[in-house]
């Protein structure tokens, strides 16, 4: 699988209709207000962003999931990983499912869920220009960053497809594990950043139970096999 160019696709945040509404002041006296608001609106676009970059990781840890279990459903030997590797495409469906409903729900345009080709008309409706320069400053590499994730995915599936047998339920579970265990971490960090966004909090907190459960019954699996 070739790499992407990713440079060349990386994000542009886009203009939304309510950016543009500070008009300028004629009054000097009024500068310094001008320079608060300015402040403030770069506040709100980078935490916007923030916000984006965070929803774009979550993603692609979602359909790489996907990606690997549907390899497994094709080319698992073993019943019990190919019947694993079924219910952890059909968690990680739901929990991107989840995540587009809820990116939905806030108005946040998301590209397939699968990049960061990703604008929240919520997040960043008010402010002004402030807005979109704090916000296109958070976003500068974000999409080669993601991208070259993508890039090792593709990478892992290539060698991945290349075992057969045994050897290739065993390389699947190992990596289902170890993916298990960083899904965890980047959840971890969504809730203690988000611990405010109710709605947000229950969405990933049920996203790591699943995953905490996918990861016990992959070093299960694991265990099993060695014998």
């Amino acid at each position: 699988m070739g790499k992407t160019n990713w440079k060349a696709r990386a994000v542009t945040a886009a203009v939304m209709t309510g950016l543009m509404g500070f008009a300028a002041h004629a009054d000097e006296g009024e500068s310094k207000q001008e320079k608060q608001e300015m402040k403030q609106g770069k506040a709100v676009g980078e935490a916007a962003a923030k916000r984006v970059q965070y929803v774009g990781k979550l993603a692609v840890f979602n359909n790489r999931q996907i990606k690997l279990a549907r390899l497994a459903e094709q080319q698992a030997t073993d019943p019990q990983v190919k019947e694993f590797a079924t219910k952890l495409r059909e968690d990680h469906e739901k929990s991107q499912e989840s995540l587009r409903d809820w990116a939905e729900q806030k108005k946040m345009e998301v590209s397939a869920l699968s990049d960061s080709n990703i604008t929240s008309e919520d997040e960043m409706g008010t402010g002004g220009s402030g807005v979109q320069e704090g916000y296109q400053e958070k976003m500068k590499g974000t999409g080669e960053k993601l991208g070259k994730a993508i890039d090792k995915t593709n990478e892992e599936m290539t060698k991945l497809q290349s075992k057969q047998g045994p050897e290739f339920d065993k390389a699947f579970l190992t990596r289902i594990s170890e993916d298990q265990k960083k899904g965890k971490d980047i959840l971890k960090e969504g809730r203690k950043e988000y611990k405010n966004d109710a709605s947000f909090l229950a969405l990933l907190s049920d996203t790591e139970r699943t995953v905490s459960g996918n990861e016990t019954q992959a070093k299960e699996l694991e265990k099993q096999m060695k014998k």
